[in-house]
């Protein structure tokens, strides 16, 4: 209330009313408490959500868009008083109700990280097609970056998605048109300059764009679905996530699942994504223990190219590492960056590299972004 009566004085009479009523408690107090979570709901999920355009990965169910990130000192600290405090409270990186599918999130996450590319695009976007609006462009232009096909090839159901999430976008933020008072002349604007950016020339530099930048978009789902199964809490995984997958804000989240397609990957195992969730689960099925009963420990890499690592313990006898910022890593490379590993000789659970003390982390990842290492006769 502080806060907004700074930011809005002339609330104030309001403000001190709530206030009063609220410091007696009582009923007027829980029908506050009742009427919060919807009108934070509407206000800040299903409006302020889609008009916030700067990186719209941020703009999530349970987030704080204004906070940019946290850096591995915080996570560490929320981790470790997580384990202490809430060991077996729920971690999820989509549901039902998310605003895009977490592999979504973290490509469109990728341009935080080649901001000038995705400035340079935008800008030679708007020059060939430019939105009917510049900040409805720049919001829909992401969340299409996020899930454009690596082949290029845009199907017919991808279009209707993509139409039918833009429609449901620009309304939500009720800028120019609204579910109440649609603006038809303007929806038929967006529509026809989706159309344009789906057919013209445009079409193939987003392609390029996205080779270029999708095995960063990977790295980073693998090593926020490995956090998400190992971080302290109980894990909760969305249906269709164990592949990769390309679902915006719902109906989209809620289309039927392939599960034969699915019960195929299981039992073959390539499919990276799928290889550590099938992993990391059985981890936590043989080694409960390690996981909701076990301490959080931070282990820190050390070498030219350490702050790329975000590793730790859970418990005594399994240890994660994942790599971030890969696009200046891809650069610069591991050089001479070590994980030290305690005692004893470790394992890890997605590939059956063996490693003990001081590895190098050109060791470590060789084959993933991601490590789930069990020391071994644990």
């Amino acid at each position: 209330m502080a806060e907004t009566h700074s930011t809005t004085p002339q609330l104030a009479p309001g403000l001190q009313l709530i206030a009063a009523a609220v410091a007696r408690g009582g009923e007027p107090a829980v029908r506050l408490q009742q009427l919060c979570g919807a009108v934070s709901a509407k206000a800040v999920e299903d409006c302020m959500f889609y008009r916030d355009a700067r990186l719209v990965s941020l703009n999530e169910v349970g987030g704080e868009p204004r906070r940019f990130g946290v850096g591995a000192a915080e996570f560490h600290h929320r981790a470790a008083t997580r384990a202490r405090l809430w060991p077996r409270s729920m971690t999820t990186l989509s549901t039902h109700d998310t605003k895009r599918g977490e592999d979504v999130r973290a490509r469109i996450g990728v341009l935080s990280q080649v901001p000038w590319l995705w400035a340079k695009f935008i800008g030679h976007a708007q020059a060939i097609a430019p939105a009917p609006d510049a900040v409805t462009g720049q919001f829909l232009w992401q969340n299409v970056f996020g899930v454009w096909p690596v082949s290029g090839e845009v199907s017919a159901a991808l279009r209707g998605r993509l139409h039918t999430y833009a429609e449901k976008a620009i309304r939500e933020a009720a800028w120019h048109t609204s579910w109440h008072n649609p603006n038809r002349a303007f929806e038929d604007d967006v529509h026809g300059w989706l159309d344009l950016v789906l057919d013209g020339p445009l079409a193939s530099e987003l392609t390029g764009l996205v080779a270029h930048l999708n095995s960063h978009a990977e790295s980073d789902a693998l090593a926020a679905k490995l956090l998400a199964l190992t971080v302290p809490g109980v894990p909760d995984v969305y249906q269709g996530s164990e592949l990769w997958d390309d679902s915006l804000v719902d109906p989209d989240n809620r289309r039927p699942v392939d599960y034969g397609t699915r019960r195929v990957a299981l039992k073959a195992l390539q499919h990276p994504k799928i290889r550590v969730l099938a992993a990391a689960l059985r981890l936590r099925r043989t080694h409960p223990e390690s996981f909701l009963g076990g301490a959080y420990h931070p282990v820190f890499a050390a070498g030219p190219a350490a702050d790329h690592v975000v590793a730790f313990r859970r418990g005594d006898d399994i240890l994660v590492a994942v790599t971030r910022w890969t696009v200046r890593l891809q650069q610069t490379g591991w050089d001479h960056t070590v994980l030290p590993l305690p005692d004893g000789s470790w394992t890890d659970a997605l590939t059956g590299f063996t490693a003990s003390g001081h590895t190098p982390a050109v060791e470590l990842f060789a084959d993933l972004p991601v490590v789930l290492l069990v020391r071994d006769n644990a």
